[in-house]
């Protein structure tokens, strides 16, 4: 079953007008894009027409598009923002995430409307979460582990308290504007979307039909970033000459036409290169003790200092610096773990020690893959990069781990450079 879109009328725009090419052998490059197929992408380049074949482009980047916040950025989540794509959002099970104004299913059919006002339905064998209302802290913590726990049905999630989030399993057999119709046990049950955290829809080994059959074998070519900070997972995406649109058939099936103007980017790296920046982490640690709170050296208290220390993603590219791809950067100690997406099998980069001044005292680095060291090394001397090149497993917890040798972290700032993984 497919994906359904009306979108808002548009005026017709210079598709492609102002587009930055990158590719996996020069540096990126501006251009316009005049056709987007399974061959690769006709480009204009200055008077000169190229194509481009789909595995040597990395991206295209679409001029005046940058959006505020992106729905998978965990940075901003549990009430720190004012964005609603981080009050409503939904996870799909090839991977794609994005923000919605209203949702309904009935039927087997989850129907949503986007922020940016496109309505569109698709089967609710497709949808693995929805977050119904925004979260502070605490409970963010909760829903992301219940999100990624084990479940043997269909999870209501309800708000108890500030602190505290419960769950319910059983079947949900219908959403609109006030309520989750559910089956919990035998007994009816109209959750108020009011009292919900979100809910999750369960999924066994995949069935012949029905909700649980799984459709999502078709493989990742592409992932499509729009300007509402959506996060569309494709097996293809294509555009014809002189069309103000792309054409998308993601992963699960489903398939979306997005104007132009709609688009930030198209990463065509993603089928077989994926950065740990642009993933979602399981777990973040700061180094930190929770006894240390907001308390910094020296006595001195300072309302949110825990959010000062530990990793946090960096695009060196807009720092004018030369990079595949985000890095991630440690201030201080500190800890980050992901799960390993499928069929990738190698974690390659360099890791530098780059202090803010003059003063920094050693540090140890290292990478985990289910709490077994595969990787690790001391740095003791600033402008060298040691390059990381490791076996990995898919489906694996990796984590990437910063240790510095003094109490008082006073200008350790360490950097993974293109920290990716590949196939």
């Amino acid at each position: 079953m497919g994906l359904y879109v009306w979108l808002l009328p548009l005026s017709l725009w210079a598709a492609f007008a102002q587009t930055e090419v990158a590719t996996t052998e020069q540096a990126p490059y501006p251009a316009q894009v005049l056709s987007i197929s399974a061959d690769g992408v006709e480009l204009k380049i200055g008077n000169k027409l190229s194509t481009i074949p789909l595995d040597k482009l990395r991206r295209l980047g679409f001029a005046n598009s940058a959006t505020e916040e992106r729905v998978g950025d965990t940075a901003n989540a549990g009430g720190n923002a004012s964005s609603s794509n981080s009050a409503r959002r939904v996870s799909l099970r090839d991977g794609s995430l994005f923000g919605y104004r209203s949702f309904a299913l009935a039927a087997e059919t989850a129907r949503f409307e986007l922020e940016a006002g496109a309505l569109f339905s698709l089967p609710a064998s497709q949808v693995q979460h929805v977050q119904l209302q925004e979260l502070n802290p605490a409970q963010w913590t909760q829903w992301q582990a219940i999100v990624q726990s084990r479940a043997s049905g269909d999870t209501l999630v309800l708000i108890r308290s500030d602190e505290a989030l419960e769950t319910l399993e059983g079947i949900v057999s219908a959403v609109n504007a006030e309520h989750v119709s559910f089956d919990f046990g035998g007994q009816k049950i109209d959750a108020p979307l009011s009292k919900l955290a979100g809910l999750r829809l369960f999924a066994p080994a995949p069935l012949a039909t029905g909700r649980n059959r799984d459709d999502s074998s078709a493989k990742l070519s592409a992932i499509v970033q729009d300007r509402s900070g959506n996060r569309w997972m494709t097996a293809a995406a294509t555009q014809s000459r002189g069309s103000a649109e792309v054409e998308l058939v993601l992963q699960g099936g489903a398939k979306l036409t997005l104007p132009v103007e709609q688009l930030a980017e198209i990463d065509f790296s993603a089928g077989s290169t994926q950065f740990l920046a642009n993933l979602e982490p399981l777990r973040r640690d700061s180094g930190r003790s929770p006894a240390a709170g907001s308390v910094l050296p020296l006595g001195l208290t300072v309302a949110g200092a825990e959010g000062l220390f530990g990793a946090r993603a960096r695009n060196q590219s807009q720092a004018g610096q030369p990079a595949l791809g985000p890095s991630l950067e440690f201030l201080g100690s500190g800890s980050i773990s992901y799960r390993i997406p499928p069929e990738f099998t190698r974690l390659r980069g360099e890791v530098e020690l780059r202090p803010s001044g003059n003063r920094f005292t050693p540090v140890q680095v290292g990478v985990r893959l289910e709490n077994e060291v595969v990787w690790q090394e001391r740095l003791s001397e600033t402008g060298r990069r040691w390059p990381i090149d490791v076996p990995i497993e898919p489906d694996g917890r990796l984590r990437i781990e910063v240790s510095t040798e003094a109490e008082t972290p006073v200008g350790d700032v360490v950097l993974w450079h293109d920290l990716r993984l590949v196939k």
